[in-house]
């Protein structure tokens, strides 16, 4: 049945993260199922150019007084209509503290609309800083908020359960969680693919590929597994794509001039050429100081694309990647380096490994299922019994909590 959506979101395309990326996604195919959608976004400097059938407000400020007002008065209009938060909190302004906002959201529900609060984010780990503590206690207690107000609850990641079950156990045990699917659909274009080898191969035999952004956490772990795969292997190359690949590269190179002929940084790129770049490469490396998980898009991109991916474990990383063996896990960057030249050496391995990632990606990341539960599961649609999260207590994990947010 179609329903208009109302989502709210802390940023949009172009010049966005990987939340804007995926609220475009979910919006547009939507959309495309039939679906009335407005999308609502603070003021920014560039303006998404949505598709047609969706309508792009931008609002007054940050999910303040303002923002709110208005959303008040076109929610009202139609209380049959599904309200959408993507919550990020360090996003949704009052520096990450918007107490307000989330009350505003817990008030809808008590106004009778069908409210869903999608956790890309759950909270900052506290930091012996005092401003710092003040604002992880106040997410803390928006997460409480939003747990109490929304009938819908989704999850970036099935890791989130464990972080928001003691705001609010009855509403995470009946969450679903929605895996974030990749922003990189593959591209079937052989002589791009071929092309786009050609262009950073070189001499080389096999070529490795990073995709990301290249932040500061994960930079250094990067850094050293390419260090690491050149100086072992003159018949290695690389290949990184993405937003900051380019200074990336460049930051080696002043140390490493020897690497110049075999390491490459596209810088930002096309979704097309992203594509061609992944597809170009052997294997992909993709260190996770926090381990993979799957919200991140990154990794995601690799397997919608087909490509072995070597990545590596840690405190967030969910069962799913055991379970179905579509990546190849380690612990350490070492162990990455080593994973990664075992299948350069071992093409049947390999190719298992792009059948197992390719598959996985389609029978359970990929953005139709995400669709389908948002608009099969409601007050008004057939009940979905949801899978309890696993693993460690919420309380063991907050003891390892270290400094620092989750993006």
């Amino acid at each position: 049945m179609m329903r208009p959506w109302h989502i709210l979101t802390p940023e949009l395309p172009p010049e966005c993260g990987g939340v804007g990326d995926y609220t475009a996604q979910v919006a547009e195919s939507l959309a495309h199922a039939g679906d009335s959608v407005s999308v609502y976004s603070p003021p920014s400097a560039s303006r998404w150019n949505s598709v047609d059938g969706i309508e792009s407000v931008t609002l007054a400020d940050c999910f303040g007084p303002e923002s709110q007002r208005l959303l008040t008065a076109r929610l009202d209009r139609d209380l049959s209509s599904r309200l959408l938060v993507q919550y990020v909190p360090a996003a949704f302004g009052s520096r990450g503290a918007n107490v307000s906002f989330c009350k505003w959201v817990r008030s809808r529900t008590r106004a009778g609309a069908d409210v869903r609060v999608m956790f890309h984010e759950p909270y900052l780990y506290f930091r012996w800083r005092p401003d710092h503590i003040l604002t992880a206690f106040a997410q803390r207690s928006m997460a409480r908020t939003l747990l109490d107000g929304a009938p819908i609850v989704y999850l970036s990641t099935d890791t989130w359960r464990r972080y928001l079950s003691p705001y609010g156990s009855e509403a995470v045990n009946q969450a679903m969680t929605l895996p974030i699917p990749s922003a990189i659909p593959r591209v079937s274009c052989p002589e791009g693919v071929r092309v786009a080898r050609s262009q950073s191969i070189g001499n080389a035999r096999h070529l490795v590929g990073h995709f990301g952004t290249y932040g500061r956490h994960v930079a250094p772990l990067l850094r050293r597994t390419v260090h690491d795969l050149l100086s072992s292997d003159s018949g290695v190359a690389v290949l990184c794509t993405g937003a900051g690949s380019e200074s990336f590269v460049d930051s080696i190179l002043v140390e490493r001039p020897d690497f110049r002929d075999r390491l490459t940084g596209t810088g930002r790129a096309s979704v097309r050429d992203v594509s061609l770049n992944l597809q170009a490469c052997d294997v992909l490396v993709q260190p996770y100081p926090d381990g993979v998980t799957t919200r991140r898009t990154s990794v995601m991109a690799g397997l919608a694309n087909g490509r072995a991916v070597v990545t590596m474990n840690g405190p967030l990383t969910e069962d799913v990647w055991r379970e179905t063996g579509c990546v190849s896990q380690t612990h350490s960057t070492a162990a990455l380096v080593s994973a990664a030249r075992d299948l350069l050496a071992n093409p049947t391995a390999r190719m298992s490994l792009e059948e197992r990632a390719l598959a996985t990606y389609t029978s359970k990341f990929d953005l139709r299922h995400t669709i389908d539960a948002l608009r099969g599961v409601g007050p008004q649609g057939p009940s979905v019994r949801l899978r309890r999260g696993c693993g460690e207590s919420a309380e063991a994990l907050r003891a390892k909590a270290e400094g620092g947010s989750y993006r």
